[in-house]
C-alpha cells in the first residue's frame, strides 16, 4: 500500500514543496483529486522539452540512470510490466526506427509513439512502422478521443499504484497516483480535472501499475523528486528532455 518517494538529495523539506517550484522553466506540478486518489501532474510546454523513449531491455536501467546519464527533466515509467521486474519487452519496442520487438496482437491495446509532431497514440491494430520512429505498446487506454475507456467492472479488480501519460492539444502531461487507485476512478478524476482547467486532452495510457510505477522530476543538478521507486532496473522509461539539451 506504499512505494518509496521523497527527494534525492534527501532535504528536511516535505518532497512536495520541491514541486512548487521545480526549477526547469517550463515545467508545472499539479496535485489532482482528494487525500484517497490523489494524483501528481506534471505539465510540460511542449515548445520547451523533446520527448525521449528509453529502452534497455534484457539489461534494464533504473529511472535514476536515466534522469542522470541523459539529462533527462521528467522520467516516467514503466512499460511492459508482466512480472515483477520483467526486463524483456511485452509486445512493441521501436527505438530511433529500429524494432527491437514486434507488436503483440493480445494484451496492451495502445501505441504510444514519438514523432516530428511530438508525441501520438493508436490502437495496435492500426499502427504502422512509419509513423513513429520511436514507441512501445502499453495500455489500457483510460481516455480515448476525449472519453473515459474503462468500463464499472475495472472497480472490482485491486487497486494499483499507476503511472500513466496523457497527450494534450497544448501540454503533454507526465503522472502518478500517489496512493493505490482503480483506473476508472483516476480516469474520472482526470476527466472532471480536463474539463474544468479547459485542457484538451484526448488520449491518456496508462503505462504502469503496483510497484513499477514511477515519475521523477528534476530540481537541479542531478538532484530530484521521485514517487516510486527509482533504483528499480526497467526495459523502457518514457522521459522529456529541455529543448537546449
Amino acid at each position: 500500500m506504499s512505494v518509496p518517494y521523497g527527494s534525492i538529495p534527501e532535504t528536511s523539506a516535505e518532497w512536495r514543496d520541491h514541486l512548487a517550484e521545480p526549477g526547469i522553466e517550463g515545467i508545472t506540478a499539479h496535485f489532482v483529486g482528494n487525500d484517497g486518489n490523489q494524483l501528481l501532474l506534471i505539465e510540460l510546454e511542449p515548445a520547451k522539452f523533446e520527448p525521449v523513449l528509453i529502452a534497455k531491455p534484457g539489461t534494464g536501467i533504473s529511472s535514476a540512470d536515466a534522469l542522470r546519464q541523459q539529462g533527462l527533466a521528467v522520467v516516467l515509467g514503466s512499460g511492459f510490466v508482466a512480472e515483477l521486474r520483467g526486463l524483456e519487452p511485452v509486445g512493441l519496442l521501436q527505438v530511433q526506427g529500429e524494432t527491437l520487438n514486434p507488436v503483440q496482437g493480445y494484451g496492451y491495446t495502445r501505441i504510444l509513439g514519438i514523432n516530428d509532431q511530438g508525441i501520438g497514440v493508436v490502437h495496435r491494430d492500426r499502427y504502422q512502422r512509419d509513423l513513429f520512429h520511436s514507441a512501445l505498446q502499453a495500455g489500457p487506454g483510460i481516455i480515448e478521443k476525449g472519453k473515459l475507456d474503462i468500463s464499472e467492472a475495472d472497480l472490482r479488480r485491486p487497486k494499483y499504484f499507476r503511472s500513466f501519460m496523457a497527450v494534450c492539444a497544448n501540454r503533454w502531461v507526465a503522472g502518478v497516483s500517489l496512493a493505490p487507485t482503480h483506473l476508472r476512478t483516476l480516469g474520472q478524476t482526470l476527466t472532471a480535472f480536463f474539463e474544468a482547467a479547459n485542457w484538451q486532452c484526448d488520449d491518456v495510457v496508462n503505462l504502469a501499475g503496483d510497484r513499477q510505477a514511477v515519475l521523477l522530476v528534476a530540481t537541479g543538478d542531478e538532484a530530484f523528486v521521485y514517487h516510486g521507486d527509482p533504483e528499480t532496473y526497467k526495459a523502457s522509461l518514457f522521459g522529456f528532455r529541455s529543448q537546449s539539451e
